[in-house]
C-alpha cells in the first residue's frame, strides 16, 4: 500500500469520528450550561453577581447611629428620584439564602446630608456624635426565608469626598456579620444629577475611580449592576436597583466599629 493510499485509508476510517467528536462536545458544552443555567437563575445569578462570593466589606463611616427603625418606606420628607433597593443575602458556604438577617442601611439625601447630622457637615474619620433628631433615610428589614429584603428610598446624593453610595450593615443572632458600602455606575450617576434636587447640591461629584475607600474596599464588587424602572419606561419615575450580598455567618464583620449588637 502505497503512502498515498494509507492516508486516505486513515483518513476514511477516522471520517466518522472526526464528524462526531465537533457534535459531542458541542452537545455536552449545551448541556454544561443547561445545568449552570438553571442552578444560577435559581437566585438570579445570571444577572445578579454570584451568591457564593463574599461581599468585601467597607468603612462603617462616622455617621452610623443603632436607631432600631423597622421599616420599608425610609424616605420621610426627602425630595429625589424614587429608588427601590432589592437585597438578597446568601451564606456563601452553602450558596443558600440567608433568613431572619437583620439589614441596616443609612444614606445621604440628594444634598449630600446624613439624618443625625443636618447640622454637621460631612466627613471623614472616625464615628460623629449627631447634631440633630432626624431619622430619614435610615432603616431597618429582616430578611424572610429567600433572604430577600427590600427598603424604599431616594437614590442616594454625593459629598465631598466620596463617591455616590449607599451603607450597609447586616447582624445575626446579635453578632454583626458585615459592614458595607453600595456604588452604582458613574454613567447612571451623571444621568439622575442633572435631575433636581441634585443638580441643586453644593457638593462636586467624584467618580467611583477617584474614591479612595472605594478603592481600597474593591468597591467593585459591591457595585448594583442590575437595574429596572420603578413604574413605566421614564427614569423620572424611579428604578429598582438589585444587588446579592454574599455573607459568612461564621464571621464577624472588622468594620463595625459602632454597629449594633
Amino acid at each position: 500500500m502505497s503512502l498515498n493510499s494509507k492516508y486516505h485509508y486513515f483518513n476514511n476510517y477516522n471520517q466518522p469520528l472526526l464528524i462526531l467528536l465537533p457534535v459531542l462536545l458541542l452537545l455536552l458544552l449545551a448541556l454544561t450550561i443547561d445545568q449552570s443555567q438553571q442552578y444560577c437563575a435559581k437566585f438570579g445569578r445570571h444577572l445578579l453577581q454570584h451568591q457564593c462570593v463574599l461581599t468585601p466589606e467597607s468603612s462603617e463611616g462616622p455617621f452610623y447611629l443603632p436607631y432600631h427603625l423597622t421599616r420599608r418606606d425610609v424616605r420621610e420628607d426627602r425630595e429625589g428620584l424614587p429608588f427601590v433597593l432589592k437585597l438578597t443575602v446568601t451564606d456563601v458556604n452553602t450558596c443558600e439564602p440567608l433568613n431572619n438577617v437583620t439589614v441596616d442601611i443609612w444614606q445621604a439625601d440628594a444634598s449630600g446630608e446624613y439624618s443625625g447630622y443636618v447640622r454637621a457637615s460631612p466627613s471623614g474619620g472616625g464615628h460623629s456624635p449627631p447634631s440633630d433628631n432626624a431619622t430619614f433615610l435610615r432603616g431597618i428589614q429582616m430578611t424572610d426565608q429567600n433572604g430577600q429584603a427590600e427598603f424604599m428610598t431616594i437614590f442616594p446624593g454625593w459629598y465631598d469626598p466620596r463617591t455616590t453610595h449607599i451603607h450597609l450593615q447586616t447582624h445575626l443572632a446579635g453578632r454583626t456579620l458585615h459592614t458595607g458600602q453600595l456604588y452604582f455606575p458613574d454613567k447612571m450617576v451623571a444621568r439622575i444629577g442633572r435631575y433636581y434636587p441634585y443638580n441643586n447640591t453644593k457638593y462636586v461629584r467624584m467618580n467611583n475611580a477617584e474614591d479612595w475607600l472605594f478603592k481600597r474596599f474593591n468597591g467593585q464588587d459591591s457595585m448594583i449592576q442590575r437595574f429596572k424602572p420603578l413604574r413605566g419606561r421614564r427614569l423620572a419615575n424611579g428604578l429598582v436597583g438589585e444587588i446579592i450580598v454574599g455573607l459568612d455567618p461564621n464571621m464577624d464583620s472588622k468594620e463595625a466599629l459602632h454597629g449594633r449588637g
